[in-house]
């Protein structure tokens, strides 16, 4: 069965679940004259395995269907479980109740149906006090492990709150002692430099000893495959592990292996004349080691993930820093180019256009009728080359935008422009230079291509303020396409707003047209 298929059964039965356990503790509390009424038990019972039905078609309750089908089943087992002693109290009766007996049937009912529900819990809370008080076992492996790995158990336990490795593992013997009542607990880890041996980190409590010489590989390979061992299996095969000990000490060791690679050593000592140390206690210890090696695992995956993640983060920050210098390189030659344009060329042109002017006006004053034609014909192309060069000029960088901001400069590219192009533009401020560039030349190229793909069709351009956003749509009424837009000018667009933190996107609908969304993050200039 597909896990798609299974999680939607497995929330039907769960509702299923539900409804018997309404249905049995109504049914045997109907016996007793108590309980809810059948029918309003047929509605409960009805309603929830609609609702596991309905469950079914959620996709984030089919991801906790496992949970969800495990509470049904519970619900099932306590209301068969009130179910049965509710029989049970009318066995004992031996009749059905009568008279004034019937007014106990609803007190029965709930009664049993609490009893049912907390049997289970109680059960496990006098368990574990009953260990604690035998054993002086207050938690599981697992209850250890998640508290000793939770930073926040710092503050709880008079920590820095840092939860590093040396926290925890600190944090770990301090709990197995007292825990496991335990004269003495060392922890082995690898050195801060993350070498392939193990040091012993600390011992708890700490002594005066010098420190041992560190577990080289082939020590490591030996513990990877001992699981938990005692004095025997160090005497044989690690027995410089037993030097300065005492000869009566009751000593355990269990590594912490994962993927074949010891992380860490637990060594447990009790003194000779306590309890003695029982399998249960090695079982423990086995399963905190085998806990603690996932824990330090999941560190160092973290660790990696951190490292990684600020990698990007500041190759990002590179990547749109070197954008935003080739942006503002190509924006200054823009504008060297513009100046050269206005104060060069076309200062010569208009220089031309003076002087034949004045040789025209000779010309007419002696009458020469054909020369003032052709002085007129060289006249008009002069002026016609200075607009087409002040159009130019305008385009690669307009000192509209510079001086009178972003509005104005679209309204003077719309009228340029051989389309129908309408601008409406709010109360939009004044922004950095480099981000009125970035969204003139986006709407720019914008423009291009409607006049290039979608000729005749009418522009709309949209510029607005939209949560800290400044927001230009650009939008033509052309055949418009399918698929994902191509080309170096779209490509340039997304660079330029890159540069400045923004994004382009761009929606199409064949026969309705093609909508240009530029957005930059932005501050009230």
């Amino acid at each position: 069965m597909r896990p798609g298929v299974r999680a939607r059964w497995s929330l039907v039965a769960a509702g299923v679940l539900v409804a018997a356990g309404v249905l049995l503790v109504a049914l045997a509390g109907s016996l007793l004259g108590g309980g809810p009424a059948l029918p309003v038990a047929a509605w409960c019972a009805g309603g929830s395995v609609l609702a596991g039905v309905v469950a079914a078609e959620v996709p984030p309750l089919r991801r906790a269907s496992a949970a969800v089908l495990a509470g049904g089943a519970v619900v099932a087992a306590v209301g068969l479980a009130a179910a049965l002693g509710l029989v049970t109290a009318l066995l004992v009766l031996g009749r059905l109740p009568v008279g004034a007996e019937r007014g106990l049937g609803t007190p029965l009912v709930v009664g049993t149906a609490v009893a049912a529900a907390l049997a289970r819990p109680l059960a496990r809370r006098a368990a574990h006090a009953a260990r604690a008080a035998l054993h002086g076992t207050r938690r599981s492996p697992d209850e250890l492990l998640a508290a000793v790995a939770d930073p926040a158990s710092d503050s709880a336990e008079g920590g820095d709150g840092e939860g590093d490795d040396e926290d925890l593992l600190r944090r770990l013997a301090e709990s197995l002692r007292r825990e496991h009542r335990l004269a003495r607990v060392e922890i082995w880890s690898p050195a801060p430099g993350g070498d392939d041996v193990l040091h012993r980190t600390l011992a708890v409590p700490a002594g005066d000893e010098p420190g041992p010489r560190p577990l080289d590989k082939a020590e490591l390979a030996l513990l990877a495959r001992a699981g938990v061992g005692g004095p025997g299996w160090l005497r044989l095969w690690l027995p410089r592990l037993l030097e300065g000990r005492g000869p009566d000490v009751q000593l355990r060791f269990a590594p912490a292996v994962h993927g074949g690679r010891v992380l860490a050593l637990l060594v447990v000592e009790r003194t000779g004349d306590a309890d003695a140390l029982t399998g249960a206690d090695e079982r423990a210890l086995g399963e905190v080691a085998r806990r603690l090696a996932i824990v330090l695992r999941n560190r160092a995956l973290d660790e990696a993930l951190t490292d990684t993640l600020a990698d990007l983060r500041r190759a990002n920050a590179e990547l749109q820093a070197s954008r935003a210098r080739l942006v503002s390189t190509a924006d200054a030659e823009r504008r060297r180019i513009e100046r050269d344009l206005h104060d060069g060329a076309q200062q010569h042109l208009v220089a031309i256009a003076v002087g034949l002017r004045l040789v025209r006006d000779t010309a007419e004053s002696a009458g020469n009728t054909a020369d003032v034609e052709l002085l007129d014909e060289l006249d008009r192309g002069v002026r016609e080359s200075i607009s087409a060069l002040r159009d130019l000029a305008h385009g690669i960088y307009p000192p509209l935008l510079r001086d009178a901001g972003l509005p104005d400069a679209l309204r003077a590219a719309a009228a340029r422009s051989p389309l129908a192009v309408h601008v409406r533009a709010g109360d939009v401020g004044r922004h950095p230079e480099p981000v009125e560039a970035a969204v003139y030349f986006c709407c720019l190229e914008a423009l291009q291509n409607a006049a290039k793909h979608a000729p005749g069709s009418e522009v709309e351009i949209d510029v607005d303020r939209r949560d800290g956003h400044l927001v230009v749509e650009v939008g033509d009424t052309g055949p418009g396409f399918t698929g994902a837009p191509t080309g170096a000018g779209l490509q340039n667009m997304a660079d330029r707003l890159g540069a400045v933190g923004g994004s382009v996107r761009w929606t199409s609908t064949p026969g309705v047209g093609t909508t240009v969304t530029a957005t930059v993050p932005v501050e009230r200039r």
